[in-house]
């Protein structure tokens, strides 16, 4: 019997260590190259959790700072704000740069082209302990085209 009790004790704490590699998956992590003047950038990515996890900050040596964004409606007009944090719900995925929640790049300090990798590290509270992890997003081209809405009502107008 206690063997078995030990053996238990084992998996149960085996099964929790192991559980916190995979509390987050990141996936289709790119941004936009940048255009002359161009001061900050959007970083779209999947943000996918399996226990409830705070996402504190975003950043990059590309820019001075980063902002989590999002758009609200306000007297009519869409307006973005940065949050502090971002509270995310158990078994849920998140996609940045859609349905007006933002990863901003602020204060590039270079311009970004086509094909590069851009170190971005994202910090996160998972458990009530801070965990940081490092992703790399392709920069693609500059697409001037509104076809790569999902709303066919959406027209090309070059």
């Amino acid at each position: 019997m206690f063997k078995r009790v030990c053996v238990l004790l084992a998996l149960l704490f085996a099964q929790q260590a192991w559980a916190g590699a995979n509390d987050v998956m990141v996936d289709k992590v790119w941004m936009r190259e940048s255009v002359p003047g161009q001061t900050s950038a959007t970083v779209q990515m999947n943000l996918s959790v399996t226990k409830a996890t705070r996402l504190l900050s975003v950043s990059s040596p590309v820019a001075t700072s980063g902002e989590i964004q999002g758009v609200v409606m306000r007297r009519g007009k869409m307006q973005t704000s940065a949050v502090d944090s971002m509270n995310l719900k158990a078994h849920t995925t998140i996609i940045f740069g859609e349905r007006g929640v933002y990863l901003t790049l602020v204060g590039l300090k270079v311009p970004l082209n086509v094909g590069e990798k851009v170190p971005v590290k994202l910090l996160m509270e998972i458990g009530g302990k801070q965990q940081s992890l490092e992703v790399s997003a392709e920069v693609k081209a500059l697409d001037l085209s509104y076809q790569h809405y999902n709303d066919p009502t959406v027209k090309d107008h070059r």
